[in-house]
């Protein structure tokens, strides 16, 4: 693994398989980006991913130094990155929450979705929000598990948040 085991947090996924959560650290950058070229589709929702890979490449550097973000590794390689971008000024930051396709359903969401929550509440803020297309039902039942509620809907995406 890029960065060292200090700080990671031990999983199970619903198979029963270990992976791990992680804060970023800056030499984990290669493996996240990695990630995102592997990934699809692209753009999977609302445009994100970008699809073309310096579009992307540029949307992660920019996304991750702007934001707090969490990794989930298996076996030394990047399967999922939530990030949360805090609005001190507002007391409430914006979330954002990717699976690799080949890990999707197996909890994985589900623990990077308790760690930004939990994140969010220790930095304070008292609202977590997000944005997510009408028909991704799958994450509109991850999001509404952990109690984010819609405030709005349009025929495209739905708004959703939660509040701490």
């Amino acid at each position: 693994m890029d960065s060292s085991t200090a700080g990671r947090i031990e999983c199970r996924d619903k198979e029963g398989i270990q992976f791990e959560l992680a804060p970023f650290d800056a030499g984990d950058m290669d493996s996240l980006l990695s990630m995102y070229m592997m990934f699809s589709p692209r753009p999977a929702s609302q445009g994100l991913p970008p699809e073309k890979d310096e579009t992307c490449r540029r949307w992660v550097i920019d996304l991750v130094g702007m934001s707090e973000n969490v990794l989930a590794w298996r076996e030394g390689r990047v399967i999922g990155h939530a990030s949360v971008n805090p609005d001190h000024t507002r007391g409430d930051s914006e979330f954002v929450i990717f699976v690799h396709q080949d890990f999707r359903g197996r909890g994985i969401g589900d623990e990077l979705t308790r760690w930004i929550v939990d994140r969010t509440r220790e930095m304070g803020l008292g609202i977590v929000w997000l944005t997510v297309d009408t028909r991704n039902y799958k994450a509109i039942r991850l999001y509404q598990k952990h109690e984010f509620r819609f405030t709005e809907r349009d025929a495209t995406e739905c708004f959703m948040q939660l509040n701490l």
